[in-house]
C-alpha cells in the first residue's frame, strides 16, 4: 500500500471517529435525538447561506412527490437531472476538490443541458437548519454527490455517487464517473 492510500484511509478513519464522537456527545447532552445527524454534531453557528445554495426540498427517497420549482424551471413534462453536492461548513481540501471537479465536469460536459435547465447543479450546506432534511432524505453520512431524476415535477429516482471519494485523487477518472452517471440518468425516460 502506498503512502497516499495510507494517508487517505487514515484521514477517512479520523473523520469517521470525530463525527461519531460528536454525535455521541450531542446525544448524551440531550440536545439531539440519538439518531442525530452528522451536521447537527458539527459547528453550531454556520455563516449565512449564499444564494447559490438555496434549499431545494426533494421528495422522500424512493417515493416520488411534488418538489418546489426552481426559478428557471423547464416545461413541466420534461425530465430534469439534479446533481447535488452536500457538504458542511468545515471542509477539507478533498471535499473542496470533489465540489470543484463535479462543477467543472458539469459545466464542460453538459453546457447546453445546464443552460436549458435539463441538468441542474446544487451545492447545498446541510449544516444549515433549512437543509438538514437532506441528511435523512438521501441517507447522507458524509459529504456526498447525489444525482436525482425529476420527471413531471416529481423525483422518480436518486443515487448517491459514493465512488467520488475513491476517485478524488484521479481527476480524469472522477470526471468520467460523474459524466457517465449524468449521461445514464439523461438516457432514462
Amino acid at each position: 500500500m502506498n503512502y497516499r492510500a495510507v494517508l487517505k484511509y487514515s484521514l477517512l478513519a479520523f473523520v469517521a471517529v470525530c463525527a461519531a464522537y460528536l454525535m455521541l456527545q450531542r446525544s448524551r447532552s440531550g440536545d439531539a435525538a440519538p439518531d442525530a445527524s452528522l451536521a447537527a454534531g458539527l459547528v453550531a453557528a454556520a455563516p449565512a447561506q449564499p444564494a447559490s445554495e438555496a434549499a431545494i426540498p426533494p421528495s422522500p427517497p424512493g417515493q416520488p412527490g411534488t418538489e418546489a420549482a426552481p426559478a428557471a424551471q423547464p416545461a413541466a413534462s420534461r425530465q430534469r437531472i439534479r446533481v447535488y453536492y452536500f457538504y458542511t461548513t468545515v471542509r477539507c481540501p478533498t471535499c473542496r476538490a470533489i465540489e470543484a471537479y463535479t462543477a467543472d465536469t458539469l459545466r464542460e460536459s453538459f453546457p447546453e443541458a445546464l443552460s436549458d435547465g435539463t441538468v441542474e447543479w446544487h451545492p447545498v450546506n446541510v449544516q444549515l437548519p433549512q437543509n438538514r432534511h437532506f441528511i435523512q432524505d438521501y441517507q447522507l453520512f458524509t459529504k456526498s454527490v447525489v444525482i436525482s431524476r425529476v420527471k413531471d415535477g416529481r423525483q422518480v429516482e436518486w443515487k448517491n455517487l459514493e465512488r467520488v471519494w475513491e476517485l478524488a485523487g484521479n481527476r480524469e477518472a472522477f470526471r468520467n464517473y460523474i459524466r457517465g452517471e449524468v449521461r445514464a440518468y439523461l438516457g432514462r425516460s
